[in-house]
């Protein structure tokens, strides 16, 4: 005869413990067609459901990978409801994601989203990431796109996603294979251990964690120099921000964000120890630095201090730092790999101080001077709205790297370079048609 004792569990909620709500500004989706086999949910021997969190990781086809798409997070939301009679009753999640562009790129998504069966994973505010969509039952995933109404409108494209699972979107904090590299979400405690006959034998340690709270340094590095900070408190920085590097222990989650723009996560090393930003912000912006604290499932994001970043006098404001942040000179990285600041494109020398350019005309040729020079490719966006990195072309003294093609206007390019043994973001270039301006948003 089956063991049917309970699986029911206390549900405890300590005092004052903040639950923060909303979910992060990237989502992740791909077609179940690439996916080759599924992590699963804990079941006990008569097929309860023991626990909410995936065990194992999503295996992909060759060369297939997690796509990104970045939302509006203020207007974007998960939900869950039960649907069916008892004893089949389900869960239907639901997710409306709200991306801001009506770009061809994003008015292209709608052809590979709306007829095609997806799986999302979303990110809370702990850093745990939430899976939409089941191998058992299809996913409906429908876009609709608006161009704004008038002069205060405001125009987005919005993604609404309908999948059916056992239990309200399940945890995932195994491998997320992406074009940029692989990630994992925050680790998420099942509950159900290996409870295998029925009983709450299986829980052992419940909510216990051995992990350690995370320590940040307040010794920071901005731009090649030190500074130190104090929670809440603000520095300020003459000319655009070019490098930042944090120090610490058991680092789990960093971010800034720039102005109005969305916030942008800050690599850390899968140590905890050290984590390094080398994107180019422009002055005059208004840059937060925000850091997680706590454990477990006590983790929450806080702003830690403030950097002021006003306009310089000179054309050279920045000093150190390793994206370019000085105009006409040139900057060294760790890898001993020299760039000059100035890249030539379709035949002109163009100055990337800044970290934008902006070309009225299509985009042919680049070409980047330095010294050791190797890592650097051009990323553009295909028709499907995937990015397509291309490897430049490195001479044979390494002294110049070069690439050749054709990307019509209104689209955009991105040149990557190895610093600290990463690929990151150095210079956008901006195609427009005769006639139009690129301005900066922020």
């Amino acid at each position: 005869m089956p063991d049917c004792s309970s699986l029911q569990r206390s549900l405890a909620w300590c005092q004052g413990r903040p639950e923060l709500p909303g979910v992060k500004r990237r989502i992740y989706y791909i077609s179940k067609y690439d996916i080759l086999k599924w992590p699963t949910l804990p079941h006990d021997v008569n097929g309860r459901l023991i626990g909410s969190a995936y065990q194992g990781n999503f295996t992909l086809r060759a060369d297939a990978s997690w796509k990104y798409i970045d939302i509006i997070p203020d207007k974007s939301q998960l939900t869950s409801e039960a649907q069916g009679e008892y004893p089949s009753q389900t869960q239907l999640n639901k997710l409306v994601a709200v991306h801001p562009s009506v770009g061809s790129e994003a008015t292209a998504a709608a052809a590979y989203l709306n007829n095609n069966d997806n799986v999302f994973l979303v990110e809370d505010m702990k850093g745990a990431f939430r899976v939409v969509g089941s191998d058992k039952w299809q996913t409906k995933t429908t876009v609709a796109q608006d161009l704004g109404q008038g002069a205060a409108g405001s125009a987005s494209t919005t993604i609404n996603v309908e999948a059916s699972d056992e239990c309200p979107a399940p945890f995932y904090s195994g491998e997320i294979v992406t074009d940029d590299g692989t990630t994992s979400g925050a680790s998420v405690e099942n509950n159900g251990g290996s409870n295998t006959g029925g009983n709450n034998s299986g829980n052992s340690g419940g909510n216990s964690s051995s992990s350690s709270a995370p320590s940040y340094n307040n010794s920071v590095t901005l731009n090649g120099q030190t500074y130190n900070v104090t929670k809440g408190g603000t520095v300020n920085i003459t000319g655009n921000l070019t490098s930042m590097r944090f120090t610490g222990s058991n680092m789990s989650y960093l971010s800034y964000k720039a102005g109005t723009s969305m916030e942008t996560e800050i690599a850390i090393n899968s140590a905890g120890t050290s984590a390094t930003c080398n994107d180019v912000i422009s002055a005059p912006k208004t840059v937060k630095i925000y850091r997680q604290e706590g454990t477990g499932d006590n983790k929450y994001d806080v702003l830690w201090f403030t950097i002021n970043l006003t306009a310089s006098s000179s054309t050279g404001g920045n000093t150190g730092g390793n994206t370019g942040g000085n105009t006409g000179g040139s900057s060294t990285t760790g890898e001993g790999i020299t760039y000059d600041n100035k890249v030539n494109v379709n035949g002109k020398q163009r100055s990337v101080g800044g970290g934008d350019i902006a070309i009225n005309e299509p985009l042919t040729s680049v070409i980047v001077t330095g010294k050791n020079l190797s890592g650097l490719t051009l990323v553009r966006y295909d028709s499907n709205g995937s990015p397509a990195p291309e490897e430049m072309t490195v001479s044979d003294d390494k002294t110049t790297a070069s690439w050749t093609g054709n990307i019509e206007p209104r689209r955009e390019a991105y040149i990557k370079r190895v610093v600290d043994g990463e690929n990151k973001l150095w210079v956008t270039i901006h195609i427009l048609n005769e006639g139009e301006q690129w301005f900066d948003e922020n």
